[in-house]
């Protein structure tokens, strides 16, 4: 028994050990952005280059660099992208998965299935989308260790601060195979980038809203406001940050605790507040901290009913 128990061990070994490919001769993609317009996929990449001796990796930006696949199918991209930069494509260290032009028509299903699949993307992988997918790979920010860092913090905390979701590709696949609509964050070009990215002009991206995918293509737009209201009406948000002006100033602080109850198929907000700096809170300040998370609901509630909410009104 014991002989079997070594030989199985050495077996599994050995398959293990069947990809010989080095760090060297791979392309290590941190930032995937795909576009698929006029029945053509368009697969832009950020990825490091290996560098200094012994093949080892050199994590800096000046090893980012950009590269772009594209074919009548995602599987053709990945392989034209692998022919341009010579190297095996390798996903599974990916940050961030952006979607692009075209997913209003083309299943979103296919595509992160195959990703992780095939390219072994992690399901972990937050996602994303903008107008144009390679909004995120042309812009270069300039804070965080790599290229695909600050769009991942932006969407990290706009999520803790209960105003964005953080979407993952398991929360895609998950969603989809139970007939359920994600939400997904949004990025627009932005205007008031100075020193984010290497851009002169300013340049940079933003969070603008989100986007709901229902049958596996992208479907309602969402405003700032609209994906807030969302994210509390269908429990994402398990806190929100409020920023208050009263004659006393601006103050910062926290709704928890919430609950939403529903009459009539209008939605009531109920919820404990505190301030963020540690200040007790004036009965008046918590009416203004209610009244703000309240509207929010409101914007957020044609959202929440087109993205199948309609059942929680009921309740």
């Amino acid at each position: 028994m014991k002989k079997l128990i070594i030989i199985a061990g050495i077996m599994l070994c050995c398959c293990g050990c069947a990809d010989t490919t080095e760090i060297g001769d791979r392309a290590i993609i941190q930032l995937a952005a795909v576009d698929c317009e006029d029945g053509e996929y368009t697969l832009s990449a950020l990825l490091f280059s290996a560098g200094g001796s012994g093949g080892e990796l050199d994590v800096t930006q000046s090893n980012v660099i950009k590269v772009t696949g594209s074919g009548k199918t995602l599987g053709e991209a990945v392989k034209e992208l692998s022919l341009i930069d010579g190297k095996e494509i390798y996903m599974s260290e990916a940050k961030l998965l952006v979607l692009g032009g075209g997913f209003e028509e083309t299943d979103i299903i296919s595509v992160v299935t195959m990703l992780n699949r095939d390219m072994r993307c992690s399901l972990n992988m937050p996602v994303c989308c903008a107008e144009s997918a390679s909004l995120l790979t042309d812009l270069q920010f300039t804070e965080g260790i790599t290229a695909a860092e600050k769009p991942v913090d932006m969407i990290k905390n706009a999520y803790l601060s209960g105003v964005s979701p953080m979407t993952t590709v398991l929360d895609i696949l998950s969603d989809s195979a139970g007939g359920r609509e994600t939400l997904i964050p949004s990025f627009a070009l932005a205007i008031n980038g100075s020193g984010m990215t290497s851009s002169d002009d300013g340049r940079t991206a933003s969070l603008n809203g989100a986007r709901l995918i229902s049958g596996g293509k992208l479907t309602q737009t969402a405003d700032l406001g609209q994906t807030a209201g969302y994210m509390l009406l269908s429990g994402l948000a398990d806190s929100v940050v409020l920023n208050i002006t009263d004659d006393s100033g601006e103050y910062s602080c926290e709704a928890y605790h919430i609950d939403v109850d529903w009459e009539n198929g209008v939605p009531t907000i109920s919820a404990d507040y505190r301030s963020r700096a540690g200040k007790p809170l004036s009965y008046a300040q918590e009416r203004a901290c209610h009244e703000q998370l309240q509207a929010a609901a409101m914007q957020g509630l044609e959202l929440f009913r087109a993205g199948g909410g309609e059942d929680f009104t009921e309740k």
